[in-house]
């Protein structure tokens, strides 16, 4: 066989089968086409020879995969709700003829193991996990706008409980082999070292209790807490109701009712009956796979499985790109030191995310309540990391540690990348970066943190301006999971490069972004808030504009996100904006009264919005705002739609000039800048997959109907028109 290589042999007295998976060409394991009928050849041998088999162990070759899930192409390109109903049930009947097979199966997984990978694992008779980081264990279906198909809706409930799975399949998240053993998902945690001997010995050790189909796992915590009272829940109707309501009600509330893949999973688990340690068979299990199969082919056509699976590839093609035009290289390195030049909350956050990624980082202040305030807000993100048990005590000292404070360039000279994160002022950050230039190694390659000022103007004044872009985080620095990476005008190839790559080594989405006011995100996003703040001074109500937009989609109203931003930082970047491109970015105006009475936004607990409680999470509108903006606010002024329109169609209309100008390669940077940066709605495909599902002849038709209402402002660029003649935005 091509990916499967199939060896019995006597260890210990037994005659044990192992079977390696090794997709050949390929980076990790899958189930594509040809390995699906490869596997599907594999089992008749298998039952021929079950007379020789006690045992069989299921091993990878690749060094951290064990199986990544099915190939997402498979279902992508099914047409019909019937054709993906189809995939699910053929990938359905192959793994339940593994799960028939007259003996024991184990796999013994040391990697990513994930969809299909963990379908299967679910079908085999025990799962025994190394204690790697890198080995995990999931369900993301739900993620692809798709619920498992292949088994995982009927089989995890089993394994886990009715509570566990619900958490697992419809958060899509992954555990690592200690917590899928503390959640009686894998039955065995074994050292990395040595892990394929050890899963040996595990099974000669435990085989008459595998033979005998004895769960060998800890028994999972039923309910989500354990003991009688977990136990009463789950193994009774009214209590397995409530556990269902609450799954229901939780999934509303995140996802607005926007993604209908988690309530399909909840109503497949509770129409099937399945629950803990009811492993179907027979009849039993084919009604229950049935009705998996169905529900997996209805979200397979729709429009959100398809747009949250561009969004997939659009990551996936982050991961192999190098931040440069196709065809040229450029030398890069894994970083492993680095340093942050200026401290407080923003440098601070930076060198936390450097140090949680095992990065030693030299932090530089100019004075010690600014290196202060920078350790604090990194101690403060480890403290929370520490209560949530996502690291022990002995990892919270050791990247504590990687954090060095200092008021001098002591140890620069070992930096392999510089980040500037100090005050947002030109003729600052140019005298800081001309005189770091005599600390640093020739090597060296030097960022800016800046949000808004130019990267070219910056380098202008430095010796060596090829090692310098921009490197744009998004704050919180922790949560957004978007770095715009910026090229000057003499930025080279290979301090872009270093940057892109050194962004993905830190576990950020990096897009490359010439050199513009506003650079891309913020050029988008501005009128957008700016829109919304016009709309409030017209006498849109603030209670019916955020709602209207975060029906759309949208994670915050474009209201809210102003006092998250901060209003002095919104007026700062609207001013620069305004300098840039004229009229057309003209500040609203709405934000100068708050401004003056020193209501900044959330960050001083007053904007719009009242903000109040632990890290001001609880907010409320203010009962005065209009009085003190002195608007005379009206209900229902214009539709909900309307709202929409003006807020989002100008930041298409202003999208299409980002492409006409090359301020980004291609739609796709545009998109995934958006909803990695805004939040703007995965399920819609991205702010131009949105224009062009709508269509951009109407979108016109739109905005110069906008234009002749509230001015100048709404007029379709050349841009937009020019792609309104060809009909879209993608090819």
């Amino acid at each position: 066989m091509k990916n499967f290589e199939l060896l019995v042999r006597s260890v210990g007295g037994h005659s044990l089968a192992f079977l390696y998976f090794d997709l050949k060409g390929e980076k990790v394991n899958k189930f594509n086409r040809e390995v699906i009928a490869e596997f599907e050849s594999l089992i008749p041998e298998l039952k021929r020879r079950a007379g020789e088999i006690e045992a069989l162990i299921l091993f990878s070759k690749k060094p951290g995969n064990f199986i990544a899930g099915a190939d997402i192409t498979l279902f992508q390109a099914a047409r019909t709700a019937e054709e993906a109903q189809a995939l699910s049930e053929a990938g359905q009947n192959l793994l339940n003829e593994w799960e028939d097979l007259p003996f024991p199966r184990v796999v013994a997984i040391n990697g990513a193991c994930l969809g299909g990978g963990c379908e299967l694992s679910l079908a085999s008779s025990a799962i025994l996990m190394s204690n790697d980081s890198g080995a995990r264990i999931g369900l993301p279906e739900t993620l692809l706008g798709v619920i498992p198909g292949m088994g995982g809706c009927v089989r995890m409930p089993w394994k886990v409980g009715i509570a566990q799975a619900l958490d697992l399949i419809l958060s899509g998240k992954t555990l690592t082999g200690e917590k899928a053993y503390k959640a009686g998902l894998a039955d065995g945690l074994l050292q990395k070292e040595n892990f394929e001997t050890s899963s040996i010995e595990w099974v000669c050790k435990n085989l008459e209790r595998l033979k005998r189909g004895e769960r060998i796992g800890k028994p999972p915590k039923l309910g989500g807490m354990g003991g009688v009272t977990g136990s009463l829940l789950e193994n009774n109707p009214l209590g397995r109701s409530v556990v269902f309501k609450k799954a229901r009600s939780g999934v509303l509330s995140k996802t607005k009712g926007q993604y209908p893949a988690p309530i399909e999973a909840i109503d497949v688990i509770s129409e099937t009956g399945t629950g803990y340690q009811k492993n179907f068979r027979g009849v039993d299990r084919a009604r229950a796979m049935k009705r998996e199969a169905e529900g997996f082919g209805k979200m397979a056509a729709t429009d959100v499985s398809k747009n949250c699976i561009r969004l997939f590839f659009l990551t996936e093609a982050i991961k192999k790109a190098n931040g440069l035009p196709e065809g040229v290289e450029a030398p890069t390195k894994k970083i492993q030191s680095a340093a942050v030049l200026g401290a407080g909350v923003m440098g601070g956050g930076i060198a936390h995310l450097l140090a949680d990624k095992g990065i030693s980082v030299r932090m530089k202040d100019v004075g010690i309540p600014g290196l202060e305030l920078g350790i604090q807000s990194a101690l403060t993100l480890f403290n929370k990391s520490l209560k949530r048990r996502s690291i022990t005590e002995r990892q919270f000292q050791q990247k504590l540690a990687k954090i060095s404070p200092t008021t001098s360039y002591d140890g620069f000279l070992g930096a392999e990348v510089v980040v500037e994160a100090i005050v947002e002022k030109m003729e600052v950050k140019q005298s800081v970066l001309k005189e770091l230039e005599d600390f640093v190694s020739k090597d060296a390659v030097i960022a800016t943190n800046t949000s808004s000022l130019s990267v070219s103007r910056m380098q202008s004044v430095m010796r060596h301006p090829e090692r310098f872009c921009g490197m744009h985080f998004f704050n919180p620095v922790h949560k957004m999971p978007l770095v715009e990476v910026i090229r000057g005008e003499k930025s080279s190839d290979q301090s872009v490069s270093q940057i892109f790559q050194f962004s993905k080594q830190i576990g950020k989405t990096p897009i490359v972004v010439r050199d513009a006011p506003g650079f891309l995100v913020n050029r988008l996003l501005m009128p957008y808030l700016t829109e919304a703040a016009i709309m409030v001074s017209e006498g849109v109500r603030i209670e019916e504009l955020d709602p209207a937009l975060l029906e759309f989609g949208m994670p915050m109203g474009p209201i809210e996100l102003i006092d998250e931003i901060g209003l002095d930082v919104a007026e700062k970047v609207g001013h620069i904006l305004h300098d840039g491109f004229g009229e057309r970015m003209s500040p609203p105006g709405t934000f100068e009264k708050l401004l003056e009475k020193k209501r900044l936004g959330k960050k001083s607990g007053s904007g719009f919005y009242i903000y109040s409680g632990p890290e001001k999470k609880e907010k409320r509108l203010d009962s005065g705002i209009y009085d003190l903006l002195g608007i005379r606010p009206l209900t229902g002024k214009i539709t909900k739609q309307e709202m929409v329109d003006r807020c989002v169609f100008g930041m298409i209309n202003e999208a299409a000039r980002c492409l006409q100008e090359k301020i980004v390669a291609a739609p796709e940077d545009v998109d995934l800048g958006m909803i990695m940066g805004t939040g703007f709605p995965p399920f819609r495909g991205g702010l131009l997959r949105y224009a062009d599902s709508v269509g951009l002849e109407k979108i016109v038709n739109v905005l110069q109907e906008l234009k002749g209402k509230y001015g100048m402002r709404f007029a379709p660029s050349d841009a937009l028109l020019a792609f309104a003649k060809n009909g879209k935005f993608y090819p």
